[in-house]
């Protein structure tokens, strides 16, 4: 990573551009992230912060205003690439080492060193995430197994037809 590659992200307003009807919820939830004096105390400045996301991701919507706050109150230079238009940014940071989860958020000093990364959502919210779709996988399946069995098997069926 170097200086002139980070300036040609786009910085924050830029992003907001691209978020079309979405922007007036990106706007509050960045209106209502705080952080605390106490929380930046001690906290390196200047430092850039490459962040790869999309605006029509949830998890960028819901994520990436914490960190801005951040930045603002650390003195961190923030640059959004698209991963879509970057696709080989991602690449490195595949979350499990397999999805192109977004956003990614990559900390660089002052001599484009990399420092840390942190993708998609905190650990507690994947948890969460992740035992309540278990829970409604569980009971959508139990409520509609008869309905689902049978569209299974016309859909087997149209497979099995011979000359289609």
């Amino acid at each position: 990573m170097d200086r002139e590659f980070f300036l040609k992200g786009e910085t924050i307003q830029d992003f907001l551009e691209g978020f079309g009807a979405n922007r007036a919820k990106f706007e509050q939830l960045l209106a209502e992230s705080a952080v605390s004096e106490e929380q930046v105390r001690g906290l390196t400045a200047g430092l850039h912060v490459l962040v790869i996301a999309e605006p029509w991701s949830g998890d960028v919507m819901y994520n990436l205003p914490p960190l801005v706050r951040l930045a603002q109150a650390a003195g961190w230079e923030i640059r959004i690439f698209h991963r879509d238009q970057y696709p080989e940014l991602i690449l490195p940071y595949r979350k499990d080492g397999l999805y192109h989860s977004i956003p990614v958020f990559i900390f660089y000093d002052q001599d484009f060193k990399e420092l840390a990364h942190w993708i998609e959502r905190p650990g507690e919210a994947t948890q969460v995430i992740d035992d309540e779709s278990l829970k409604l996988r569980r009971r959508l399946r139990e409520e509609h197994k008869e309905g689902w069995r049978q569209a299974e098997i016309g859909e087997l069926l149209n497979l099995a037809k011979p000359g289609q």
